[in-house]
């Protein structure tokens, strides 16, 4: 049988104790023909040894003996497991983790990154840098304890696991990332996710050909195949590094305050039915929309001023953070 860690057991011990005191109050009450309170009063000062020598008869004696024994038990037995709460370094563990459940517990529109091996590791190190709020799923401990993300919210278990994914706040995420070991296992991890939070985008790592379909019909809303990817960036250098290298600028958050950003037309936005020569959104903001995406139509780059905006747009739109946020607000009427 599993030994109970030392916090459960100083908590039953704790229990245990106002056990006995509640008996005690019990006893004293009935043989003192004391009042509640005093009844309580007297358990409380005979467990620690302040109680009148001389109790009263022979059965109060009596009770006042196994009582103080049974008190003497319990206070020994809660004190050992406080004790060894504290050699075990399990008190800082305990406190620890009730503060990153609460963080998990108040946790809204983030991002769940499922495996922190290397592909995983380094979209949580872009999304600490953008500071986005993320959780990382990963079943190895030892991953963790990595200093560069020290402090951040960690679950260990099995992202493919229910319950798992319920504590990472899989119904109020944004987003997911699954980067697991095998394709199998992210096929599985996109279903379930799916399954429990159908508005969630998800992000899947493809490692062999073929298996992109299946995690489309899993429902992954983007493959990423990091030999692919890298192939073509090798192949991009020599054909046109110019261009790469902008690229890379814009992405690149060290180098200069330049962002790309998706940005929603909701059904209530002021943007809605009114053309872009009308809203002036560059003059406004200092933001530069780059590209139009609808769901029946795709993406449409460089729209011209001519162009309606219509509910379900979906803005690419790149300039500064502020020049960005400027045009969240005005697409929200704020």
């Amino acid at each position: 049988m599993k030994e109970l860690p030392p916090i459960r057991r100083l908590g039953q011990s704790l229990g245990l104790l106002g056990l006995v005191a509640a008996l005690g109050a019990v006893g004293f009450h009935s043989l003192a023909h004391a009042r509640w309170l005093d009844g309580f009063y007297y358990a409380v000062t005979t467990l620690v040894g302040f109680r009148d020598a001389n109790p009263g008869g022979t059965g109060l004696k009596l009770f006042t003996i196994f009582y103080i024994i049974a008190g003497l038990v319990v206070v020994g037995m809660a004190f050992s497991n406080l004790l060894a709460l504290l050699l075990e370094g399990d008190l800082k563990g305990y406190f620890m983790e009730r503060r990153m459940q609460k963080r998990l517990n108040a946790l809204q529109d983030h991002i769940i990154v499922c495996g922190f091996g290397k592909t995983g590791f380094q979209a949580a190190w872009e999304l600490k840098q953008v500071g986005v709020p993320f959780v990382v799923i990963e079943k190895d401990e030892s991953k963790s304890h990595n200093a560069r993300f020290q402090g951040e919210l960690f679950i260990v278990g099995n992202a493919m696991d229910e319950s798992i994914l319920e504590a990472a706040g899989i119904r109020s995420a944004r987003g997911l990332i699954t980067t697991l070991t095998t394709d199998a296992d992210n096929v599985l991890v996109t279903l379930t996710a799916r399954q429990m939070n159908p508005g969630i985008s998800i992000v899947a790592r493809s490692t062999k050909l073929g298996t992109g379909n299946k995690l489309k019909a899993a429902g992954a809303d983007h493959i990423v195949s990091p030999y692919e990817i890298g192939g073509r960036r090798m192949a991009s250098l020599l054909l046109t590094p110019d261009l790469l290298n902008y690229v890379d600028v814009i992405l690149d958050k060290k180098q200069m305050e330049m962002a790309i950003e998706h940005i929603l037309v909701r059904p209530e936005s002021p943007l809605v039915g009114r053309s872009m020569r009308e809203m002036r959104l560059r003059d406004k903001t200092g933001a530069l929309i780059v590209g139009i995406n609808r769901s029946m139509e795709g993406l449409r780059f460089n729209p011209t001023g001519s162009e309606i905006f219509e509910a379900g747009d979906v803005l690419l739109a790149m300039g500064s953070h502020e020049a960005l946020d400027a045009l969240v607000k005005v697409s929200r009427g704020v």
